[in-house]
């Protein structure tokens, strides 16, 4: 007896009753499967930076940018800021830690900034224009445990 292979070379398929799983059916849900997954990483993915929320105008002049809420903390660059509108992310209160005082004004909130040369850094509410002593300036969302929203990514 001789056995004669399929007109084209290899396997054939069939769809009939007898078979567990038609051809057909793994393909959709090999499909299903790749779809289920994309969904899955994709919601286990960091969220994306946010972009600047506003700007802010840094009245006063050699205005130093920290890497952190404080005038301990290191500086994040050597340029100093004078007269100025720079890109903020958003602003914290930074606590007695982080308060500053300069002549009338004192301030325990800090703005999370990039300056004109594009480094990201933390400067003292104090020296932006708008706000008052121990409050958030203008331009810039304030960070805030009650509201999840507003988040300084880089603290």
């Amino acid at each position: 007896m001789t056995s004669t292979s399929p007109p084209t070379g290899g396997r054939r398929h069939q769809d009939g009753p007898g078979h567990r799983f038609p051809f057909r059916a793994l393909r959709s849900l090999a499909g299903l499967l790749v779809v289920v997954a994309s969904i899955l990483v994709s919601a286990a993915q960091p969220a994306a930076a946010h972009p600047p929320s506003g700007s802010v105008y840094v009245w006063a002049s050699d205005v130093r940018v920290r890497t952190c809420q404080s005038t301990s903390c290191d500086l994040a660059t050597t340029e100093r800021l004078t007269r100025v509108r720079v890109q903020a992310y958003c602003q914290l209160d930074a606590g007695e830690r982080g308060r500053v005082t300069d002549g009338p004004y004192t301030n325990t909130y800090w703005v999370q900034i990039i300056t004109p040369r594009r480094t990201l850094g933390w400067i003292s509410a104090v020296y932006v224009s708008g706000g008052s002593n121990n409050s958030p300036v203008p331009g810039a969302p304030v960070d805030s445990p009650t509201d999840p929203d507003i988040d300084c990514e880089y603290v």
